[in-house]
């Protein structure tokens, strides 16, 4: 199986990998909507939110840090993940206890929600290694572990979460079902680990060693920096709006999230599977690496475009028929923050192109740029527009990141690509399926988004949106991918 036939199988098992866990919490949230109300919705999502951004602290980079070291040399990887390991543990003792100390301030919070971030955030301790371990594995381009442990991730997350809520309990009692999850996911891991290390005889020890330690906190800074700013640019407008609004409004604030979460994925499973490879050839075949780019950048367009602007166009059906009427403030919120997916798409080649070229420090500062930009609107707009300026915010943070991302990436690093050439002939197919969409959305949605997909794939062979030599080199893939690995 040649390279780019491993990227596409790792492209769909880390997409399966990233589905399962976000759909089970997304399902998880929605049945507390439908079933509690916003309010119980909102004290759920404003926890997931303080368990993510402590993840964020937590992190130190080190996940991005150990597929850029492992994937070019496998044989010291079990070096890398236990000392990685002892590190996380301990970032997450520091971060989870400035929480409890943060908490005692006077917050414009009720026990309740108080009790909610204690417990959910519990999860940080499991997920540190559990995010460690499948980094291990997107090092090694060995997908199926990481998806089967999501895989039981969210059975468990599901199950549990589903079995409280019908017997009646409320946010605080399902908190717990997170960190349990996380917890007994981890089982899947180790049988793994030990016969990969088997198969790759490793050439040092993977015992502590401190001057190793030292010398991998010095990589991380610039590291941390871009992940904490990224985790608080996307955080950032749901833990306003619980000072400044109101448990309700983030709860329907939550719910145009959770529909983004399925789109959120696909970029998030590219990058796990684009990011080793790309690596790997930039560091033994960099004549290819342009070519990788090029494509990844361009399929990312064509493919991102349609989901957008059918999202946009049937906002309003698709919060009715997942979250009911009473989640009507959601629809505008969904309608402005859907386009933030693109850019998302967009940034996965240009950002892992800087890292790969040691610019971490660059993305550091031009993620916090976008970052104070978030922070910035959100204070502007929350007060005046409510949640719908919260949503503004983030979509032109999220364009000033992808902007500033992409230009440097042109100028400093100028890889040999032409990445928007398929773009005019992208959007004649895309505004066909618009088109279509539009006239059908009295209807019900799934003839809207059929009737959509189908103009947009008979569109693209009549304009010529994927070349022809691709779609024969995709059509040789396919037979070909092997998922076992």
């Amino acid at each position: 199986m040649n390279a780019l036939q491993r990227l596409l199988s790792n492209s769909i098992l880390a997409f399966i990998a990233n589905t399962v866990a976000k759909v089970s919490g997304s399902i998880l949230f929605i049945m507390i909507g439908r079933q509690i109300g916003p309010a119980e919705a909102g004290v759920f999502n404003l926890g997931v939110t303080y368990y993510t951004i402590l993840l964020g602290l937590s992190t130190l980079g080190l996940d991005e840090l150990l597929i850029r070291e492992v994937a070019p040399r496998r044989e010291k990887s079990n070096q890398y993940l236990n000392n990685y390991l002892l590190i996380r543990l301990t970032s997450s003792i520091l971060v989870y206890v400035g929480l409890l100390l943060f908490l005692q301030f006077n917050l414009p919070y009720s026990e309740e929600t108080k009790s909610v971030l204690r417990i959910m955030s519990l999860a940080i301790f499991p997920e540190s290694v559990f995010s460690l371990c499948q980094s291990y594995f997107i090092a090694h381009e060995r997908q199926a572990v990481p998806t089967l442990a999501a895989f039981v991730n969210a059975v468990i997350r599901l199950g549990l979460g589903v079995f409280l809520l019908q017997n009646g309990a409320g946010a605080v009692t399902i908190a717990w079902v997170i960190p349990i999850s996380t917890l007994l996911s981890l089982l899947a891991f180790p049988i793994p680990i030990l016969g990969l290390t088997r198969r790759i005889p490793q050439s040092v020890s993977s015992r502590f060693d401190l001057r190793f330690v030292y010398n991998q906190l010095l990589l991380t800074p610039s590291f941390l920096v871009i992940h904490l700013f990224s985790i608080v640019d996307y955080q950032t407008d749901t833990f306003m709006i619980s000072i400044m609004l109101s448990e309700e409004a983030i709860g329907w604030y939550g719910a145009a999230q959770t529909i983004l979460l399925g789109f959120w994925v696909i970029p998030r499973a590219i990058r796990s599977a684009l990011y080793p490879l790309m690596a790997t050839y930039y560091v033994h075949a960099p004549d290819k690496l342009d070519i990788l780019y090029e494509k990844a950048f361009q399929y990312s367009l064509i493919f991102s475009l349609p989901m957008v602007v059918g999202v946009f166009l049937l906002a309003e059906e698709i919060i009715f028929l997942v979250f009911g009427p009473s989640f009507a403030p959601a629809v505008p919120v969904l309608k402005w923050s859907i386009w933030g997916v693109v850019f998302s798409f967009l940034n996965v080649p240009n950002a892992r192109l800087m890292l790969l070229n040691n610019q971490q420090r660059t993305l550091s500062w031009l993620t916090g740029i976008s970052t104070l930009t978030n922070v910035g609107l959100n204070i502007l707009l929350i007060p005046r527009l409510g949640i719908v300026g919260a949503a503004i915010a983030r979509l032109f943070a999220s364009f000033v990141l992808f902007l500033t991302i992409y230009l440097y990436v042109r100028v400093r690093i100028g890889p040999d690509a032409r990445p928007w050439q398929p773009l005019p002939r992208a959007a004649l197919a895309v505004s066909l399926m618009a088109v279509t969409v539009f006239f059908l959305r009295e209807m019900q949605l799934i003839w809207s988004v059929t009737g959509g997909v189908v103009v947009f794939i008979l569109s693209s062979f009549v304009f010529g949106v994927i070349p022809a030599q691709d779609w024969t080199y995709w059509r040789s893939l396919l037979r070909k991918v092997d998922f076992t690995k």
